[in-house]
């Protein structure tokens, strides 16, 4: 058994090819991708599948057959502002469409016998999703340059927090066991349900130095005065005092968020500045030439957890910048495999080359920093897109779900305790429903004993949710290793 997909428009072939890859690798099915005319010479059998795509049929009436109209997507408008998807989009069983095709059906999806005819274009729509299009025509950025939630379609019709692509996997896989021909797939991750890619970005190595004190002074009174909470003022000081004079940095907790981990079985990534620029021209907080740095980042290496590159502020369009940077972290910890861009900087025109002329093959950035959800509408592993060279890149990305400071902070969505812990619950099942991956992000400095002690309790009633629903945690690098195996 096998499935044959033919594709009649050439002039668009490279990416609907990698499209329909994307999609039928993920479903683990036999399968070729064909051109009209190569198709000619191929023999279908009888518990074969066809499925074709185009703005008419192919002409071939086997015994099972799917035919998926194509939208005005790949066409004369393509990349120009007129190929944009239009607003409101229609529904299919509550599944936003964003590209219909231009078949004369009756309805979304049609099935006579064995033939089953469908106008919701699922490639011009996963494809839109899954190489960042809108990003390439929509000029609106914020104050850090990056694209942000509230531009993008997922947002406006409200499936961010859904993985559009992978429901349209699901939705072919639908039509597809729907003719009863045997067809299985294979499970991803073997006996476990989901992947959960626990990622820490270091952003501050430690609190305790001059201007983490002058910080600390700062924000006593900051409470005392602006918020007029002088009793809390006191209580934060005590603490504070108590922690200095016992020696115990809060920032400084990689040995228990390596062993909290550890006693669910599970395994992360640390995220390390190189150099660079840390924040509008401010040097960077720590050094990797320290040596108390040095050893750090040796010991979580040796812990089992992967160390990867955070890119400095300025690193995500600065070849130059982002190599200086990698070749530093690397003198310390060897090859680097995956990184994330400081602030959740990234251009998806530019980056991503930079990233293949490096080395690099993995990126965990693609999120956003203003709500959490699926920014590339898909929670797996996956080569993004180059819309200027037409070609994948040989980058994979593993897409940034949801961020700590995203849910917490006022300036994004100001959750409370209870409202972020079901933010990410919402999100881990949505990941195990569709037996994909996810990748959520902790700083240390949000872990601290000091001033986010319930992000702590937060952060474990993650691990437990993950090991209660037949998940696991593991680093990016091994979770893209287990993915292509």
């Amino acid at each position: 058994m096998k499935i044959f997909v033919v594709y009649i428009d050439d002039q668009f072939s490279k990416s609907i090819a990698y499209t329909f890859d994307l999609i039928l690798s993920v479903l683990s099915l036999e399968y070729e991708i064909l051109s009209y005319s190569e198709f000619a010479s191929r023999r279908v059998e009888n518990k074969d599948i066809l499925i074709s795509y185009g703005h008419k049929g192919v002409g071939y009436f086997g015994d099972n057959r799917i035919h998926i109209y194509q939208s005005e997507f790949f066409g004369d408008n393509y990349m120009k502002p007129e190929s944009m998807p239009k607003l409101p989009l229609k529904r299919y069983k509550d599944i936003p469409i964003i590209y219909e095709g231009n078949g004369d059906l009756s309805e979304f999806v049609v099935r006579n016998g064995n033939v089953i005819e469908t106008n919701i274009d699922i490639i011009a729509s996963s494809f839109f999703m899954l190489s960042r299009y809108e990003e390439y025509l929509v000029d609106e950025r914020d104050q850090y340059d990056r694209f942000p939630a509230s531009a993008s379609v997922a947002y406006k019709e409200g499936f961010l927090t859904r993985p559009i692509v992978n429901e349209y996997i699901e939705l072919l896989w639908e039509w597809i066991d729907g003719f009863n021909l045997g067809f299985k797939r294979k499970r991803l991750w073997g006996d476990k349900d989901f992947v959960a890619c626990l990622t820490h970005d270091i952003d501050f190595a430690k609190k305790w130095n001059r201007e983490g004190i002058y910080s600390e002074i700062r924000h006593w009174g900051s409470i005392a005065l602006k918020k007029h909470k002088p009793v809390s003022a006191i209580r934060r000081m005590k603490k504070a005092l108590n922690l200095m004079i016992r020696r115990i940095d809060p920032y400084w907790n990689y040995k228990e968020i390596i062993e909290l981990e550890k006693r669910y079985g599970f395994s992360s990534s640390f995220y390390f500045f190189g150099g660079g620029d840390f924040f509008w021209g401010v040097k960077a907080k720590y050094s990797v030439k320290d040596k108390k740095i040095a050893d750090l980042i040796h010991e979580i290496k040796d812990s089992g957890c992967e160390v990867g590159l955070h890119g400095s502020f300025n690193s995500y369009n600065d070849l130059e910048m982002l190599q200086s940077e990698k070749e530093s972290l690397e003198k310390i910890v060897g090859e680097i495999y995956s990184i994330r861009q400081h602030y959740l900087r990234f251009d998806v025109k530019k980056t991503y080359a930079i990233y293949e002329k490096l080395g690099i093959k993995c990126d965990v950035t693609l999120g956003y920093a203003q709500h959490e959800g699926f920014r590339a509408g898909i929670c797996l592993p996956y080569h993004p897109y180059s819309l200027d060279e037409d070609r994948p890149y040989n980058v994979i990305e593993i897409p940034l779900t949801v961020m700590d400071c995203t849910l917490g902070d006022p300036i994004y969505r100001n959750l409370d305790t209870e409202e972020s812990l079901s933010s990410i619950e919402s999100l881990l099942a949505q990941v195990k429903k569709y037996n994909g991956c996810i990748v959520i992000l902790f700083h240390n400095t949000y872990l601290d004993v000091l001033g986010h002690s319930e992000y702590m309790s937060i952060y474990k009633q993650c691990l437990e949710w993950v090991m209660e629903n037949n998940g696991v945690c593991m680093s990016p690098k091994q979770s893209v290793e287990d993915f292509v195996n």
